[in-house]
C-alpha cells in the first residue's frame, strides 16, 4: 500500500493531477480574497465574523494547495538541461512567496 509521500510523488508527477490541485488552491486563494473584499464594499452586518472566518479559512486552503503544487511540480521535475533547472527555481521561489504572503 502507497503512503503519503508515495502519494503526493504520484500527484507532482501526474500532469493533470498536478494543475487539479495548483487550480484548486489558485480558486479558493480568490474565492477568499474575494470574500474579503466585498465586505469591504459591502460594509459591516451581522454576518461580518462569519464571512470573515470563511475568508481567512479559504485563503489558508488555497495558500496550502498552491505552496504544495509548486513545492511538487520543483521536486519531481526531471531533466538537466538549464531551462529545467531555471523553472524548478523559479517554483521553489514562488512556493516560498506563497508561504511569505498568505500565511
Amino acid at each position: 500500500m502507497a503512503g503519503m509521500g508515495e502519494r503526493l510523488w504520484d500527484i507532482g508527477r501526474s500532469p493533470a493531477q498536478h494543475m487539479t490541485v495548483l487550480v484548486f488552491g489558485l480558486f479558493a486563494l480568490l474565492t477568499g480574497i474575494v470574500a474579503t473584499s466585498i465586505l469591504a464594499v459591502a460594509g459591516g452586518g451581522g454576518g461580518t465574523t462569519s464571512i470573515v472566518m470563511a475568508a481567512l479559512i479559504l485563503r489558508g486552503v488555497g495558500g496550502f494547495f498552491v505552496t504544495l503544487a509548486l513545492f511538487l511540480g520543483a521536486y519531481t521535475a526531471s531533466g538537466e538541461s538549464w531551462t529545467t533547472t531555471v523553472w524548478r527555481i523559479a517554483q521553489l521561489l514562488g512556493a516560498v512567496l506563497v508561504l511569505i504572503f498568505v500565511f
